[in-house]
């Protein structure tokens, strides 16, 4: 954005919201020009998406720089390469002379600058990617370059650390990638990881997560790991080696750190992968409201701006009571992609452009079914040129404004992660192991009250952030499909959007005919609760109290529960439960 249409956009709020919205900027601008030195502390500017973080942030630097009283030297960490490229021509007029003021580092230009970082130095703003940012966590010589003589540090959106994954599944996709000749010594330094998989997969019940902790004879390790060093290079498709190098860094984490398990899942993540910081920090997060992260590591993080003052009262939000995770999606598939593209078109009128959000691997069905009803200006993924529909999905979309003009969104999933990447998230932002902390999950929800507020709150950021996609000004008018059954999160969701106007609430017709798979009953629940524990006693009192039943004889009779006490997973007695 040029300077001119900056000034525009901000005269725009000013004029609405006055003293609301211009208290908040000043607050930014305060922040950003302290004299601190706190490298272990960040402030986290939770204003809300659209409202102008990133654009006002680029003009507080750009006064800054014209000011000779002012000596502070920036590095912006933004989310992709091209926010990397429109920063730089935002601050092209300070880069007329021979040395630039402002530089950017992507792929094309690193190597050059890196091989002789001490310039860096003299650089008055540095501009990096969220993947640049990660790799410096890993290297400390390359972080003190990037570091040397610069004192504020501004991170726009929330950084995601990498969480390592081993599974049946990747090591099959390794397996088929290698030659025949290495698939040997794979099995081999895969074989503990494999025997605690199937060690743990005889669990009727896959929403347990377990600590688990593997160890391997080191020269097996060492062995493959300079065997793969020469046979890496010999992969011809770069697709397929950044998969086996993946692989090749998470191995030697699962099996030097404490991992958990789920549902056929062993993760971990790299400890040196966490946030570090330069004399004064600051993180642009619209979703840090309600981001558990930021809550349970409070020592570490001040939020500001929270409060919400864009007024959406000529805007709509509709819920679709559906539960809408993968799992359930992919039970009614054949029910619920047909009706719920059907509702779509139905809702979209002239002049309208309707923005569909869901999983990834969503995005093809949708597609078919809405071409299957004669629509057909659809675009996808990236490869949008301003069709009247588009899909997209969770994980592409922060900091993305393509749609910000649009006037329907349709959110028809929920980007739930793998329960065991909760407590991991914990780890990365909060600085602590898990130690003792329960990892019991009833009814999909951990028990532990910290990394309760990280998974809802992940949900809950998430949506928000991806319905903010659309109707980004001063004065939205648009309206807002939610397809979720979950309180909790709608609730979230909805509190960060003020003046929201209600909307319909939607039942789906499947549903309703009773077509929908059967909710977990009372029986589901004691199992997924005492497949939770670890071993000893349980009173039955207490059972019954966290699961809301109140008759425990007719749930021991059930066969899934005699079936636990025959594979001596469990002893009932007469006032407990014994977890074997």
């Amino acid at each position: 954005m040029n300077l001119t249409n900056h000034s525009e956009t901000s005269k725009n709020y000013t004029d609405l919201y006055g003293e609301g919205y211009t208290s908040k900027i000043l607050e930014l601008e305060r922040a950003i020009n302290s004299k601190i030195n706190e490298p272990l502390h960040f402030k986290v500017f939770g204003f809300e998406a659209g409202l102008g973080k990133s654009r006002e942030t680029n003009r507080i630097i750009n006064e800054s720089l014209d000011d000779w009283n002012n000596s502070n030297k920036f590095l912006i960490v933004k989310p992709f390469r091209k926010d990397v490229i429109d920063t730089v021509k935002y601050f092209k007029h300070w880069n007329m002379g021979m040395n630039p003021n402002v530089l950017g580092i992507t792929s094309e230009n690193s190597r050059k600058w890196e091989e002789n970082c001490e310039r860096l130095r003299h650089i008055r703003v540095i501009i990096v990617t969220h993947q640049r940012y990660k790799n410096l966590c890993l290297n400390d010589e390359l972080r003190d370059a990037y570091s040397k003589d610069r004192n504020v540090l501004i991170i726009d959106e929330k950084i995601n650390f990498p969480i390592f994954t081993f599974s049946k599944t990747v090591y099959d996709e390794v397996r088929s990638i290698l030659g025949i000749s290495i698939q040997g010594d794979l099995d081999k330094v895969c074989d503990k990881l494999l025997r605690e998989i199937q060690k743990h997969s005889r669990e009727k019940h896959q929403t347990r997560c377990i600590r688990c902790e593997m160890k391997i004879n080191p020269r097996t390790l060492e062995n493959f790991m300079r065997l793969m060093e020469v046979n890496i290079k010999t992969i011809p498709n770069l697709s397929h080696r950044s998969i086996v190098e993946n692989f090749i860094e998470g191995l030697v984490l699962w099996y030097s750190n404490k991992c958990i398990y789920n549902s056929g899942n062993i993760s971990t993540s790299n400890p040196m992968h966490s946030l570090w910081g330069l004399e004064n920090n600051i993180i642009l997060d619209a979703g840090a409201v309600i981001d558990g992260v930021y809550k349970v590591a409070n020592n570490r993080f001040t939020l500001l701006g929270q409060n919400r003052i864009v007024d959406h009262s000529k805007s709509l939000f509709h819920i679709v009571d559906f539960n809408s995770s993968k799992e359930k999606i992919k039970q009614n598939k054949n029910e619920y992609f047909p009706e719920i593209s059907e509702r779509i078109k139905q809702h979209h009128e002239i002049n309208d452009k309707t923005l569909i959000i869901c999983h990834k691997e969503s995005a093809t069905t949708v597609q078919f079914e809405l071409l299957k009803l004669g629509v057909t200006s659809i675009g996808v993924g990236d490869n949008y040129t301003n069709e009247e529909y588009a899909i997209n999905w969770f994980n592409n979309l922060v900091g993305k404004n393509q749609y910000s003009d649009f006037t329907k969104c349709w959110i028809i999933g929920t980007p739930n992660l793998s329960y065991e990447k909760y407590p991991i998230q914990y780890m990365q932002y909060a600085e602590n192991g898990i130690g003792k902390r329960s990892l019991d999950i009833i009814k999909g929800r951990f028990v532990n009250s910290e990394l309760y507020l990280v998974q809802v709150g992940f949900i809950a950021a998430e949506l928000y952030q991806s319905i903010k996609r659309i109707q980004r000004n001063s004065k939205p008018q648009g309206e807002f499909f939610l397809v979720n059954s979950d309180s909790a999160i709608i609730s979230a969701v909805i509190g960060q959007i003020k003046g929201i106007g209600k909307g319909q609430a939607i039942k789906l017709d499947f549903t309703s005919n009773g077509n929908t798979t059967k909710e977990a009953d009372n029986v589901d629940k004691f199992v997924e609760y005492i497949t939770a524990k670890e071993k000893g006693r349980y009173e039955k009192k207490q059972i019954m109290s966290d699961l809301k039943v109140s008759n425990f004889s007719r749930i021991a009779k059930d066969e899934r529960v005699i079936d636990l006490i025959q594979t001596s997973k469990i002893r009932i007695h007469n006032k407990h439960v014994e977890v074997l």
